[in-house]
């Protein structure tokens, strides 16, 4: 009875499990115990399972492959994508990719995925897909429609077939949609142009601001001849967003810690070495600051209320850098600005900052009045140093990402401690010069 019980569990489990997405099948694996996990992978359909494995942690994976049989490893390595195989293959360890690439992976499919392989890791090449449908222009939309009823590949591949020349130069696209619809139409009727194409050796970032400037649902890879080689789906480019994103936001606050670890399952000693890098420069290139402060040290003991604005001004200034430096990123980034802009972003910066200062001025002026017993050359002083302060912070956040751009470095890294570091020192050179002047002293 108990049997039949378990048998009857087993089955519903494997109906439910099959209508979930692969991402939420992942996400339930990732908790389970290694035998669980097997189990589950075994009761899906093959398509699926190998979606699902491809979307666990490098961890899961190599357990799973472990605890597997050949035959079963052989399944799974026919089921993946190439693209899934060499993401799956460049999370395991070395010996166990040897192992893989000998006994699994063998023919023409070897050959392809030892040239994805041979990608750097974060190139576009790393991360195209080369399964897709293409024909030639001139072989008219009947030998497209043969094309794609003889084509073994899943129907998300299928949506756009690309067109080439005689010559194999790509010239665009057809969506499958108009080739069903428009049979008797001529192939140059449908074709869609590309607006532009990456190469193999492009950073994986091209292609994600490709995806989200044009709104393309697959990116084409050529060669340097313009040949159609490979292509990157919309959900890769969503991928790497995600992970510029966290990229990005660790370099603006001087973290290096990675979004494949799980925070939790860190070491405190890992994390913290990580965070420590970052803090270490801040705090070399702080001494600047001490060494600014020691040499008009005479001033501020001559006028104490100096020292009460000096947070304040650096406080601001690092604000306003901040505030350019993200706007100018997130304009190179949708391609809208370049470094050939350079001098026209510090002009637009620098009168922002005129604006936005004389407003913090008015602000501050006022707050001194009413709260503070101030003189008014230190009132003066304060207030035209954070004028300053603002406009300068506003023009070296703007100018920063752009010659980090034409440097090839990213740009958030100059977006974070570096622009607080120089927007300090700059704020209080400025305060005591002019308090030198202004007081008298």
């Amino acid at each position: 009875m108990t049997r039949n019980y378990d048998v009857d569990a087993i089955k519903s489990l494997k109906v439910e499990i099959n209508q979930m997405d692969p991402v939420d099948l992942a996400d339930r694996l990732q908790d389970m115990d290694p035998v669980s996990v097997a189990l589950w992978l075994k009761l899906l359909d093959k398509d699926k399972a190998a979606d699902t494995f491809a979307e666990l942690d490098r961890e899961t994976k190599r357990q799973l492959i472990d605890s597997y049989t050949d035959d079963a490893i052989r399944t799974l390595i026919q089921e993946l994508d190439e693209d899934e195989l060499v993401d799956t293959l460049q999370e395991l360890p070395a010996n166990m990719v040897r192992r893989l690439m000998d006994e699994f992976v063998t023919g023409d499919r070897r050959v392809i995925v030892n040239k994805l392989l041979g990608y750097p890791e974060d190139s576009v090449g790393a991360i195209m897909t080369v399964e897709f449908v293409s024909a030639k222009a001139s072989a008219g939309m009947e030998h497209i429609y043969q094309r794609v009823m003889t084509s073994n590949l899943d129907g998300d591949k299928l949506e756009q077939i690309w067109i080439t020349d005689d010559s194999l130069i790509l010239l665009g696209y057809v969506f499958l949609a108009d080739v069903l619809r428009y049979m008797d139409q001529p192939v140059e009727e449908m074709l869609r142009p590309l607006p532009r194409t990456v190469q193999a050796t492009d950073d994986q970032e091209i292609v994600a601001k490709l995806a989200y400037r044009y709104d393309l649902s697959e990116i084409p890879v050529t060669d340097s001849e313009g040949r159609l080689i490979g292509t990157v789906p919309l959900e890769d480019a969503v991928d790497i967003m995600h992970e510029e994103y966290e990229e990005d936001l660790s370099n603006i606050h001087g973290i290096q810690e990675s979004s494949d670890d799980v925070y939790l399952d860190r070491s405190i000693f890992a994390i913290a070495k990580d965070r420590t890098t970052w803090l270490i420069i801040c705090l070399i290139t702080a001494t600047m600051t001490g060494f600014i402060i020691q040499r008009y040290e005479s001033l501020l003991a001559a006028s104490v209320a100096l020292t009460a604005y000096i947070p304040m001004l650096m406080d601001s200034g690092g604000n306003a850098g901040s505030q350019s430096s993200t706007t100018v990123i997130r304009f190179l980034y949708t391609g809208d600005i370049g470094f050939s802009d350079t001098l026209q972003v510090m002009w637009k910066e620098v009168r922002v900052g005129f604006i936005t200062g004389i407003i913090l001025v008015i602000v501050n002026f006022i707050r001194m009045t009413l709260l503070g017993p101030e003189t008014l050359p230190v009132k003066l002083t304060v207030s035209l140093t954070l004028l300053i302060t603002v406009m300068l912070s506003k023009m070296v956040g703007g100018m920063l990402p752009l010659i980090a751009e034409k440097i090839h470095v990213d740009p958030t890294v100059m977006a974070g401690p570096i622009i607080t570091t120089l927007v300090d020192t700059f704020a209080l050179l400025i305060y005591f010069e002019v308090a030198t002047h202004l007081i008298n002293l």
